[in-house]
């Protein structure tokens, strides 16, 4: 800390620590907490450390800089000692925020909180010493040519309830002494309530009789216990002028404070003492009003009545009771300690009479030992000389073995000579059945090619069953999904969706949304996305069938579309591209069944609606049938462990072989990746289905009807049933 020049002092402190949870009151500059300063409680005012970094207005306002203030308010402190005004301790740098920190006596409580406090009136002897403390201070102030200008109830501090300081000296100003007003004085930045008329005029004209203004209206606030709220300054009236006794004008004219806060002022009695006090400092002029010096000639007078010495003997009274009542109860406490102190006494007696008994049997158990191991230090010394004979006779024994080893040693060198050779014969047996094993490796490798070729030859061929069931709607574009030995389809633009189980179809309940996408999920059909009445009401819904009917079981997709790309495996659904706002869509969203959560992965490397999508091992495989020209060949793959773990910026997705035709439909049969139709360079619909081998598509079996965006479904026994799509044919046909 800092030391004062001059006259200006400061106590010194070892330790300071502030208490900022410990809030004593906030304001618009900042807050008073309490502070630690070695051993002493005080109270801190801290400022808000952003108010350090702002600048001055406009020059002649600085006093409205909080930092100005601030900086004042330690100046003024420094100054002044009286017994009236709060104890400044000095200044500290806050090491939080490096922000100056005023340090100050800690008083309870203020008079705002003390008069909304009390339960009732408070006592007339009270309202004296309160008064008397406040203008004490002020007639100590204003003898030093020093104006407070922010005189109020939050600005008055007690110690227990019956003493006053004044505090808040961040207004206060300097005065010549020999001036009669301070005409040059900025506009006086206190209180509205407690300010003077002339205080509050542009530009103001006051003198130390502004802090007498202010004081009266303490009075009456103090007396009544409610805060000052005067009405208007100015109002409309009529005024006549003498020439023309018959006419009146209306003009705004000043009110007199009497009258402004006549509402508040007659809430007091009318013989009160503290009245008339109350009447004088309100005057309009501030020469009619009481120096500092008379308003404390007069409190001083009233403290001598006997109204306020029977009130304070009333009051000291009072206190000498409780004094007894709390020495009373004290020396029962007292009495009632001591006779617990003698019953503890007594027990601690007891325990230390029992502790030399148990001492007394411990110490005859000591000797017993004691003898006890004295005959065992005898018998210890036999036996060091019967082990000393032992040992001389077992290191003759360990010479002979010695001599004996060193015979098997070289025993066994010779006999280490005949395993390493050994070694070396085993060495060649493994290196030649290394050899051997790599031959039975390429042997099993090309027997395993030779199996692929075989199943790749006879994977499929082509059959169209004539006795099933044909399809009575149009069922083009759309899509499909398995579950057990059930197939469902559907068909963009309608709500309905058929099931194929024992070798007949059955129509669905009407879905509420129609150009959706089906998918198989823990055995549930559900639609995803989709279309809701309007054109461009786009569905971001998940609807399963659970008995009987479609319900939402699933939370929805975080992006409405239509016509996405929609596969489920290893407890995922994957939802990829789609339609929605007049545009393709590369979003891909994934929703994890055991928390029930969606989340956006990598997206699509091309936005993409009613792609074919299939899952094929750990990879999902996404062909984007509707895009431009170029990409309606391609074919892109992801394996599952990626989306799950990828991040939405991360590119995951690989593009693989472009397929021979576009409008394709992907499929995945036993194990391996097949396209069935779709459209050649010719702009002929093919009915070729093709298998993919890591680096080309091969056709492996053919359609008895060429198809292109038709429906596909793997059903048990390595069957593919192929439905609808862009063809003249409705029936099924089983791969």
């Amino acid at each position: 800390m800092a030391e004062r020049k001059d006259n200006e002092q400061e106590y010194l402190f070892r330790n300071v620590q502030l208490f900022k949870n410990a809030t004593l009151g906030t304001g618009s500059y900042g807050a008073v907490c309490k502070a630690k300063c070695d051993q002493l409680l005080c109270a801190a005012k801290l400022l808000y450390p952003v108010l350090f970094q702002m600048t001055v207005p406009d020059p002649g306002k600085e006093h409205r800089h909080p930092f100005r203030r601030f900086e004042t308010e330690c100046a003024f402190l420094s100054r002044v000692n009286h017994p009236n005004i709060v104890q400044y301790l000095g200044t500290y740098r806050d090491p939080d925020t490096n922000a100056p920190v005023l340090l100050m006596e800690l008083m309870d409580e203020s008079l705002t909180h003390f008069l909304e406090s009390s339960p009732g009136d408070i006592p007339y002897h009270i309202q004296v010493n309160i008064s008397y403390n406040i203008v004490q201070a002020l007639a100590f102030l204003h003898s030093n040519g020093i104006i407070h200008r922010d005189l109020s109830s939050n600005n008055v501090l007690l110690i227990a309830g019956n003493r006053a300081k004044v505090t808040d000296f961040g207004m206060s100003k300097f005065r010549d002494i020999n001036a009669t007003r301070l005409a040059t004085m900025t506009t006086c930045p206190g209180t509205p309530a407690f300010m003077s008329p002339e205080a509050l005029n542009e530009p103001p004209v006051y003198t130390e009789k502004l802090d007498t203004f202010s004081f009266g209206v303490l009075l009456v606030q103090t007396t009544t216990r409610q805060f000052p709220k005067p009405t208007d300054s100015y109002e409309m009236r009529e005024l006549f002028d003498p020439r023309f006794p018959n006419q009146a004008i209306q003009a705004k004219v000043a009110v007199p404070e009497i009258e402004r806060r006549q509402a508040h002022i007659s809430l007091i009695e009318p013989t009160h003492p503290l009245l008339p006090i109350a009447h004088h400092c309100l005057k309009d002029k501030d020469a009619e009003r009481p120096s500092s010096q008379q308003l404390c000639q007069i409190l001083d007078a009233l403290k001598r009545t006997p109204q306020y010495q029977e009130g304070s003997q009333q009051d000291l009274d009072q206190v000498i009771r409780e004094k007894d009542e709390q020495i009373t109860e004290q020396l029962q406490a007292n009495h009632h300690l001591i006779i617990e102190n003698e019953m503890v006494m007594r027990e601690k007696n007891e325990q230390i009479a029992q502790k030399d008994m148990q001492l007394q049997t411990h110490q005859e158990t000591l000797t017993k030992s004691y003898k006890q191991l004295h005959t065992q230090a005898n018998e210890i010394q036999t036996l060091q000389a019967t082990l000393q004979h032992e040992a001389e006779a077992r290191e003759k024994q360990l010479r002979k073995l010695n001599q004996e080893l060193q015979s098997s040693k070289e025993n066994t060198f010779a006999l280490r000579q005949v395993i390493d050779q050994r070694d070396r014969e085993v060495s060649q047996l493994r290196q030649t059945l290394a050899s051997k094993n790599e031959e039975i490796h390429d042997l099993s490798t090309r027997m395993h090619q030779v199996a692929l070729q075989d199943e790749q030859a006879t994977l499929m061929k082509p059959v169209t069953i004539q006795s099933l069931p044909e399809v009575h709607v149009d069922i083009g574009y759309g899509s499909s999904a398995v579950t057990g030995n059930k197939a469902y389809f559907n068909s963009f633009g309608s709500t309905t969706v058929y099931e194929f189980s024992n070798n007949q179809w059955h129509k669905l309940p009407p879905c509420p949304n129609k150009d959706f996408t089906i998918v198989c999920v823990d055995d549930k059909i559900t639609t995803v996305g989709g279309r809701s009445g309007t054109q461009r009401g786009y569905s971001n819904k998940l609807y399963s069938y659970i008995n009987n009917k479609w319900v939402e079981h699933f939370p929805p997709i975080p992006t409405g579309r239509w016509g996405p790309g929609a596969v489920y495996a290893n407890n995922t659904l994957v939802a990829a591209g789609g339609y929605c706002d007049l545009k393709s869509l590369n979003t891909v969203e994934i929703l994890n069944n055991a928390n029930m959560r969606w989340s956006i992965v990598s997206s699509l490397p091309v936005p993409t609606y009613q792609p074919s999508t299939t899952i094929c091992g750990d990879y999902v495989y996404i062909h984007p049938r509707f895009n431009d020209e170029q990409e309606q060949y391609s074919v892109y793959k992801c394996s599952l462990r990626q989306l799950t773990q990828s991040q939405p910026s991360s590119a995951i997705w690989e593009k693989i072989t472009p397929l021979p035709v576009t409008h394709s439909t992907l499929a995945t049969i036993n194990g391996h990746l097949l396209a069935v139709g779709g459209v050649d360079s010719n702009r002929d619909i093919t009915k070729d289905i093709y298998q993919y081998n890591e680096t080309s598509w091969t056709v492996i079996s053919q359609m008895s009807t060429p198809r292109s965006v038709c429906h596909t479904a793997a059903l048990h026994g390595n069957k593919l049933m192929v439905v609808g799509g862009d063809c003249t044919d409705r029936k099924c046909t089983f791969v």
